[in-house]
């Protein structure tokens, strides 16, 4: 079998983004993937996720997410397809955004303006007016942000698996990594679970919530946690259609609830949270919504938007985030094996950077740093160490 340059493990957003980014540098890239590709249960397998600027007072996400926005709008005129979708982003408040609960809203809001955008302040009639579908009686301030919206993920990933394919990474699906031939500390190949051996001088371990399982002394360091999605069939959608609706955020960090505008083609509005989530093992654990989430998410919609009240649950799933600690990513080389590097770590704020994250892995492989390399590093987490993005919903900042 051919020996790869590198081998990419993992056939999600960082292992696609990395291989294609690998290749594009002129090396031999090969990528193994459980299954096909999208697989049915990637957290990067889904209709929507959103792309948005606003990460509260964190700059460095906020100069990310701005990089790859341009590049979405790049990479929608490159591939003759359209990935990213601007609708826009609407935060809800049920106080002042100068209040002391919302500060992630303040400092996004503030950055905003600091940067040299207009995003446009509401007020509970404006948003009446604009955004009909929401209770008036419970948001009353808002900002809204036309440069942001949300991506097809499962779109993307098998758009750029194509790609792929087309500038000559070899693809190989259904081939599950199990472990690793290691000699002299250097890494010389990866082994699979149906019996092949892989010959790499580098291998890339971009599994997703599998990485600890591959890597087990990453466990103490990241999770896997799994948090509900669920699809709603609104009776009338004309309220949920941009640019009547938009990407949302309701009182994110003291609820975690965020959703979608009315997507055609499967005819739902996507609703979520962004919360601690269920501790969830990506092999063994089942991927249910429980009773009790979908009563809590009946509640909200009830509370937010009313027209949804009676709307059909026509589907649910369980997305699984792989949560470092910190919920920063892991995009580095191993400190003790020579030619292994992960990129991982994602939290939930992975597939919105898919643009820059090939490059910063391809980066890391090549033994260079990047601009945001610093805050991604192999590192030390303790159980003393705080999640720290702003809008989710994490009790006592603890994962």
């Amino acid at each position: 079998m051919k020996k790869y340059d590198v081998l990419v493990i993992g056939g999600g957003i960082y292992g696609v983004t990395a291989a294609v980014e690998l290749a594009k540098r002129k090396h031999s890239v090969g990528l193994i993937n459980p299954d096909t590709i999208p697989h049915h249960l990637a957290a990067s397998t889904d209709v929507t996720k959103a792309v948005r600027m606003e990460y509260g007072s964190d700059m460095e996400y906020f100069k990310m997410v701005e990089m790859s926005i341009d590049k979405w709008h790049e990479w929608n005129d490159f591939f003759n397809e359209q990935m990213y979708h601007e609708v826009g982003f609407l935060m809800l408040c049920k106080d002042s955004i100068e209040s002391e609960k919302h500060t992630f809203e303040k400092h996004s809001y503030q950055n905003l303006l600091d940067a040299g955008y207009k995003p446009d302040r509401l007020n509970a009639e404006s948003i009446k007016k604009r955004f009909p579908a929401v209770n008036t009686s419970e948001y009353i301030d808002a900002n809204f942000n036309k440069k942001a919206g949300y991506v097809d993920s499962a779109l993307t990933v098998k758009t750029l698996a194509n790609y792929a394919r087309s500038i000559g990474v070899d693809i190989h699906e259904g081939q599950t990594a199990n472990g690793f031939e290691i000699e002299n500390g250097a890494l010389t190949a990866v082994k699979t679970k149906e019996g092949h051996t892989f010959q790499c001088g580098h291998a890339l371990v971009a599994a997703g919530a599998h990485t600890p399982l591959l890597l087990p002394e990453l466990q103490p360091y990241m999770k896997s946690t799994g948090h509900p999605v669920f699809w709603l069939r609104p009776k009338n959608r004309n309220n949920f259609i941009p640019p009547k609706f938009s990407v949302f955020t309701a009182d994110i960090s003291n609820s975690g609830w965020y959703g979608f505008p009315f997507l055609p083609k499967q005819g739902i509005v996507k609703i979520a949270k962004h919360s601690n989530g269920t501790a969830v093992h990506p092999e063994n654990d089942d991927r249910q919504i429980t009773d009790a989430e979908a009563a809590e998410m009946r509640s909200f919609v009830k509370m937010t938007f009313p027209e949804l009240i009676d709307a059909p649950l026509v589907f649910s799933r369980r997305c699984l985030y792989i949560d470092t600690l910190d919920g920063h990513f892991w995009i580095d080389n191993h400190p003790e094996i020579k030619g292994l590097s992960v990129s991982t770590g994602g939290s939930g704020h992975g597939l919105k950077m898919a643009p820059i994250l090939g490059a910063m892995a391809a980066d890391i492989v090549e033994g260079k740093s990047h601009l945001f390399s610093k805050r991604y590093r192999w590192r030390h987490l303790s159980g003393s160490t705080s999640q720290v993005e702003e809008a989710r919903y994490v009790i006592n900042r603890k994962l």
